[in-house]
């Protein structure tokens, strides 16, 4: 099979054609303008107050305290020790206060 070489004339044609030389500028020229637009357009987000709070607070009871682990280490010490006293009235008192704000 041989392929006529009219063929290649054809297709040279539609490339060298002065109408689609203008679309493709006129194309050119509305990308252009759609970049400029979408560089102009930015997202942006805002948070309430009350979630600005609560990432603060997740932020903080994500990192432990210094002092909250020497004062456990130091009960626990005690504890294993026997050392460890605890007032049974306070405790009740506590206990039956808390008791009483839930049901209240």
């Amino acid at each position: 099979m041989k392929i006529a070489n009219s063929t290649p004339h054809y297709i040279n044609q539609a490339y060298t054609n002065p109408a689609n030389t203008a679309a493709n500028q006129n194309l050119k020229s509305q990308k252009t303008a759609d970049q400029v637009v979408n560089e102009t357009k930015t997202d942006s987000i805002s948070f309430s107050d009350r979630t600005k709070d609560l990432q603060k607070i997740s932020k903080a009871m994500e990192t432990d305290p210094a002092d909250r682990k020497n004062y456990v280490a130091d009960i626990k010490l005690k504890v294993e020790t026997g050392q460890y006293t605890m007032n049974a009235e306070t405790i009740a008192e506590k206990m039956v206060g808390s008791f009483m704000n839930g049901v209240a």
